[in-house]
């Protein structure tokens, strides 16, 4: 552990002299994935964290690498607006816990397994709200690492997890194309779509069978590809959809 935390009685402790900042995404409120228990804070611990000196210089923004339902014990909470992290694409609201010397970063680190924690990051996964500060090829060893931190096995190969991955990380400057297929080499230059505003970017027939079908109808007009399912053929045969 870095000098400024201690473990006790099954405890992380700020042992530091200034302060410690946990940067919460708000949205992680909103979606049940944090909320405040007494003086206690209940959060996936998924979010940017760093330690400020007594004369108030800090580290460099760090990841709280914990994915599963954590509980701490901080001084204070502020929240902010417009807000831009650095590693995010994009300016956000944050709630700030403040841990000063003493105050408990995570109140135990035996952490209940549940099934409720797997289905929580799943869904902040799925529904494009997790944080974009994780590297995109370091992704699934976090959806891996939840499910083993609360006992559950996926029961799939780690290729059909990046399969689904490669579909909700996108290049930010053209969404119809996955960032695995950008050509980029910075990991962190990706953005997350929903897992149902997928199908309009992958062909015609899917495009048109989405949830949305205004959405799907434009998205199926849009798409440009070469290769067409055997039902797309058919419904180009039957008039249904028209080059």
């Amino acid at each position: 552990m870095p000098s400024y935390l201690k473990e006790e009685n099954n405890k992380v402790i700020y042992n530091g002299e200034g302060e410690l900042i946990y940067y919460v995404p708000e949205k992680y409120f909103e979606l049940k994935a944090a909320s405040i228990i007494g003086e206690k804070v209940e959060t996936l611990g998924l979010f940017m964290y760093a330690n400020f000196t007594k004369g108030g210089k800090s580290d460099r923004l760090k990841i709280f690498k914990c994915p599963t339902m954590i509980q701490c014990i901080p001084s204070g909470i502020e929240k902010i607006h417009n807000f831009q992290l650095e590693g995010t694409n994009a300016k956000g609201s944050y709630r700030l816990l403040h841990f000063s010397k003493g105050d408990e970063l995570i109140c135990s680190l035996a952490v209940p397994q549940s099934t409720a924690n797997v289905e929580k990051f799943v869904n902040l996964l799925i529904r494009a709200n997790l944080p974009e500060f994780v590297p995109y090829d370091e992704l699934f060893k976090y959806l891996i690492m939840n499910g083993d931190l609360n006992g559950f096995n996926y029961k799939v190969s780690n290729q059909i997890i990046g399969l689904v991955i490669s579909e909700l990380c996108r290049d930010k400057d053209d969404l119809t194309k996955p960032f695995r297929l950008s050509g980029k080499t910075d990991m962190m230059d990706y953005v997350f779509i929903p897992i149902n505003k997928a199908p309009k970017f992958t062909s015609p027939y899917m495009a048109v069978t989405s949830e949305n079908p205004d959405e799907a109808i434009a998205a199926a007009m849009n798409v440009e590809t070469n290769q067409k399912s055997p039902l797309e053929s058919i419904m180009m045969e039957s008039g249904v959809l028209q080059d």
